[in-house]
C-alpha cells in the first residue's frame, strides 16, 4: 500500500473511527437509561417536561381554587404517584412543619432530613445523580394557617455528570483514535525507513554481506527494493574488481615466472657469443637458432597474455556470423594439415550429412580450434616416435546444440588434472619442462571464447585412449528474408 492511501485512510478513519465509537457510547448509555432508540430520548424529555407542567397548572388551581383537596390523603397520593412517574414529587408543610413527602422522593434521598431540606429550600439539589429543580409555592389552608410546598423535578433524563464525563470520552476516543492511527501509519514508514539507514551506515562502513530486508510494501517497499539491488551491484562490482585484482597478481606472478626462463635462456646464449664461447659458424647458428626460438616463445606468450586478459575483462568484441560449422571445419582443418604432417600427425575429418549453421566469430572460434590442435600436439609430442600419432575431428547435433569433439591418440590427461585444466596457468605435470610446457593460457582462453559465444568445453578421457575435447555450441535457426510481394504483408 502507497503511503498516500495510508495518509488519505488515516484521515478518514480519524474522522469515522470517533463518531462510530461515540455513537457506541451513546447507544451504551440510551441502554443504561432504559431507552433503545436515540429519539426515545427526545420524546421521554418533551413530554416529561411537558406531563410535570401539566401537573404544575393542575396543582396551582387547585391551591388558588380548591385548598381542601390538598388534606385529602387519596388526592395526594393520586397526585404524588401521577409525578413520580414524571420524575417529580411534592413536600408539604404547614405552618412551616413538613407533614408530607412522596415516597418518590425518599426512594432517590432514603437519608435526607427533609425538614433541613425545607428549612433551607435550595434552588436545586442532585440526587441519585440527577438534578432535580426545586421550586416554592406558598399558600393558605382553608382555616387559614400558613401553607408551603416545594415541587421537585427532574431537569434532564441522563445524570447530570454524564455530560462532562461523555465529553471527556468523546475527547479521549478522537485523541486516542487520532494517535494510534497516527502510530501505526507512521512505524509502517518509519520502521523501513529506519531500516535503511542501517543499511546505508553499514554499507558506508564498507559491509555489504547484510541483505536489505523490509516487507512493507508501496513506495518505501520500492525503494527498499531499489536499495536492495544498488546493494547487490555494489558488492558484485566490488567482488568484480577484487577478482580482477587477484587475478592481476596471479597473472603478474604467473608471467614474471614464465618470462624469467627464457629470458635467462636468451642472455646466456648472448653471453655465451660475447664471451667467445660459440667460437664456430655451426655453434654460431645454434645460439642464434635457440635465441630466435625463446624470443618466439615469448612474443607468443606475450600475445597469449594479452589476448586473455582482454577475454577476462570482456573487453573484446565477438564478430559474430552465421556459418555451416560443417563447411567451416572443413576449410580450417585443410589449412591445419600440412603442418599436422609435418609433424608427423595425421589428421581426420569426420563432415556431418547435413548443414549446421551456428552463430560465430571465424577468428575466435580458430584461435580455439587452434590452441587445442597445438595442445593435442604438444603431448603427442612426449610419446615414443614409434607411437602413430593421429587427431580426429568430428561434428554432429547433440541436444538441439551442435558438438564438436576433438580427439587424439596422445597420453591423455590426469584424472586429477581433468577439472582444473582449463583454469589460468594450469599445466599438467607432462608439460611443465620448457622445451614442451605451453604458456597455461591456451586451454583458459579456449574457455573464455566458448563462453563467449553461449557454449561449454570441458575435456574427457577418449574411448581408445589419448584426450577428447568437446565444444558445445548453440545451434543458429536461418531468417528467412521478406520477398517483395510479402514486404506490405500484416503477418
Amino acid at each position: 500500500m502507497s503511503i498516500r492511501v495510508k495518509l488519505y485512510l488515516s484521515y478518514v478513519a480519524m474522522v469515522f473511527l470517533p463518531l462510530v465509537l461515540i455513537i457506541a457510547f451513546i447507544v451504551f448509555v440510551l441502554h443504561a437509561g432504559g431507552m433503545q432508540d436515540l429519539r426515545e430520548y427526545f420524546k421521554v424529555e418533551k413530554e416529561e417536561k411537558t406531563n410535570q407542567s401539566l401537573i404544575y397548572g393542575e396543582m396551582k388551581y387547585v391551591i388558588e381554587n380548591d385548598a381542601d383537596k390538598l388534606s385529602s390523603s387519596g388526592y395526594m397520593d393520586h397526585l404524588q404517584a401521577r409525578l413520580a412517574e414524571q420524575w417529580a414529587g411534592i413536600i408539604i408543610a404547614k405552618d412551616g412543619v413538613v407533614n408530607e413527602v412522596p415516597e418518590f422522593l425518599r426512594q432517590q434521598s432514603p437519608h435526607e432530613n427533609w425538614q433541613a431540606f425545607f428549612n433551607r429550600s435550595p434552588d436545586s439539589v442532585s440526587f441519585n445523580a440527577f438534578k432535580f429543580q426545586v421550586n416554592a409555592i406558598s399558600f393558605a389552608y382553608p382555616d387559614g394557617r400558613d401553607g408551603k410546598m416545594l415541587l421537585l423535578r427532574r431537569n434532564d433524563v441522563v445524570p447530570y455528570v454524564w455530560r462532562p464525563v461523555g465529553a471527556l470520552i468523546f475527547s479521549a476516543i478522537v485523541g486516542l483514535t487520532s494517535l494510534l492511527l497516527t502510530y501505526f501509519v507512521s512505524r509502517s514508514i518509519i520502521r523501513p525507513i529506519h531500516a535503511l539507514k542501517t543499511a546505508a551506515l553499514q554499507i558506508k562502513d564498507g559491509d555489504l554481506s547484510q541483505q536489505v530486508v523490509v516487507t512493507s510494501k508501496g513506495e518505501v517497499g520500492q525503494l527498499a527494493n531499489a536499495f536492495e539491488a544498488m546493494r547487490v551491484q555494489l558488492k558484485q562490482s566490488i567482488d568484480q574488481s577484487l577478482q580482477y585484482e587477484e587475478n592481476r597478481k596471479q597473472l603478474l606472478s604467473h608471467i614474471s615466472h614464465d618470462l624469467k626462463t627464457p629470458i635467462s635462456a636468451i642472455k646466456g646464449y648472448v653471453e655465451g657469443i660475447m664471451d667467445g664461447i660459440a667460437n664456430t659458424d655451426e655453434k654460431r647458428e645454434r645460439y642464434m637458432q635457440t635465441i630466435y626460438h625463446k624470443a618466439n616463445d615469448m612474443d607468443q606468450l606475450i600475445d597469449e597474455l594479452f589476448l586473455f586478459s582482454k577475454l577476462d575483462l570482456h573487453k573484446i568484441a565477438f564478430d559474430f556470423k552465421t556459418m555451416d560449422i560443417g563447411k567451416y571445419l572443413e576449410h580450417f582443418l585443410e589449412e591445419q594439415r600440412f603442418d599436422l604432417e609435418k609433424s608427423g600427425i595425421r589428421l581426420h575429418y569426420d563432415a556431418p550429412d547435413s548443414q549446421m549453421l551456428i552463430a560465430a566469430d571465424p577468428d575466435k572460434l580458430g584461435r580455439v580450434l587452434t590452441n587445442i590442435l597445438n595442445n593435442s600436439e604438444k603431448y603427442m609430442g612426449q610419446q615414443p616416435e614409434s607411437d602413430e600419432m593421429s587427431v580426429q575431428v568430428s561434428v554432429k547435433e547433440w541436444q538441439g546444440d551442435v558438438l564438436i569433439a576433438i580427439e587424439d591418440s596422445g597420453p591423455g590427461i590426469d584424472k586429477d588434472d581433468l577439472p582444473y585444466i582449463f583454469d589460468r596457468f594450469y599445466r599438467a605435470e607432462q608439460s611443465r619442462n620448457s622445451e614442451t610446457g605451453g604458456s597455461g593460457l591456451g586451454l583458459a582462453i579456449v574457455k573464455q571464447i566458448i563462453e563467449g559465444h553461449g557454449g561449454t568445453v570441458w575435456a574427457e578421457h577418449a574411448e581408445q585412449g589419448g584426450a577428447r575435447f568437446c565444444l558445445l555450441l548453440p545451434k543458429s535457426v536461418p531468417v528467412r528474408t521478406v520477398t517483395d510481394h510479402e514486404e506490405h504483408t500484416n503477418h
